[in-house]
C-alpha cells in the first residue's frame, strides 16, 4: 500500500508547520507527517521551513536569532497570508502533539541556516531528543544535503534516513546513476520530485526499488490518482485529504 505523508503538517489545510495543523493531522487517514527543523543560537530546535521568518510569520529576520520569548510572540500565517493564533513550535511541542498517534511515521527534515550551511550540532540535538523519547523506530531523518545524511548515519545508525532529490540535486550528484549507486547503502528511502520522477520513471525504478521511493509534492487530484497506482512507497502532499480520497476511491473500485 502506498503511504500518505502530510507535508509540513498539511500546509494547504492549516498554517504551515503549526501545532493546529499537527493536531488536525492526527484525525486524517495518513501514515506519516513531515516537518522541518532549524536550530537557534540559543540551542532550541524550531519547526519552520525557511531559514527566514519573513514568508510564514509576522516577523522578519533569521530563525536562528530568535530567543524563546521571541518565538512565542511570533505568529504564523496561513497560505492566504492570514495571521493565526499559532506560534512557532519547538521540536518537543510537536512531538508532544504527535505522541497521540504512535503509529504515525515522523519525517524530520534537517534544514540549513541562512548561509546555506548545515547547523552545527543540529543532528546531535535532534537525535538526543528522539532517543530520550524512545521513538527512533517512528522517525525518518532526511535532507537534500548528502553530508547531513551521512552525519545522521554516523550519529544515529539505528534511525532510518531519506535523501530528497530534484533536478538540481541530480546535477550536483553527477547524474541519476551515480546518485542512486552512491546512496543505496546510506538511506532507506529516496524522495523524488514529481516532475523529475515523471520524466525519468523507468530509469529511476530500474536503479532503486519502488518500495523505497517516494514522490513529492502532489497537490493535484489527477496527478495523485495516477501516482496512487504506481506502487511507490509514499506520496507526500500539502493536501493529504485529496490523497486519502484518492486511495479510498481506488479501494472501493477494487471491491
Amino acid at each position: 500500500m502506498t503511504m500518505i505523508m502530510a507535508h509540513r503538517g498539511a500546509r494547504n489545510l492549516w498554517a504551515e508547520n503549526s501545532l493546529t495543523g499537527f493536531r488536525n493531522v492526527l484525525a486524517l487517514d495518513v501514515e506519516g507527517v513531515e516537518f522541518d527543523l532549524h536550530l537557534t543560537n540559543s540551542g532550541q530546535i524550531l519547526i519552520i521551513h525557511d531559514a527566514s521568518l519573513d514568508r510564514t510569520t509576522t516577523a522578519s529576520g533569521h530563525v536562528r536569532d530568535l530567543d524563546d520569548a521571541g518565538r512565542r510572540a511570533v505568529r504564523l500565517k496561513d497560505e492566504q497570508g492570514t495571521v493565526t493564533e499559532d506560534h512557532i513550535p519547538t521540536f518537543e511541542e510537536v512531538l508532544d502533539v504527535l505522541a497521540a498517534r504512535p503509529d504515525l511515521k515522523l519525517y524530520v527534515e534537517l534544514k540549513s541556516g541562512p548561509d546555506g550551511k548545515p547547523y552545527e550540532d543540529l543532528v546531535e540535538k535532534t537525535v538526543e531528543i528522539i532517543r530520550a523519547r524512545n521513538i527512533g523506530e517512528r522517525v525518518v531523518l532526511h535532507s537534500f544535503d548528502r553530508s547531513v545524511v551521512e552525519h545522521c548515519a554516523e550519529v544515529a545508525p539505528e534511525i532510518d534516513r531519506l535523501m530528497s532529490l530534484n533536478t538540481e540535486w541530480v546535477e550536483r550528484n553527477g547524474g541519476l546513476e551515480n546518485f542512486f549507486r552512491s546512496v543505496e547503502p546510506l538511506v532507506r528511502y529516496v524522495g523524488v520530485h514529481h516532475q523529475l520522477f515523471e520524466a525519468e520513471f523507468d530509469r529511476i525504478t530500474a536503479l532503486f526499488p519502488k518500495d523505497r521511493l517516494g514522490v513529492w509534492t502532489l497537490n493535484d487530484r489527477a496527478l495523485i490518482d495516477r501516482w496512487m497506482t504506481r506502487g511507490v512507497a509514499n506520496i507526500t502532499s500539502d493536501s493529504p485529504d485529496l490523497v486519502v480520497a484518492s486511495r479510498l476511491a481506488l479501494t472501493e473500485k477494487a471491491i
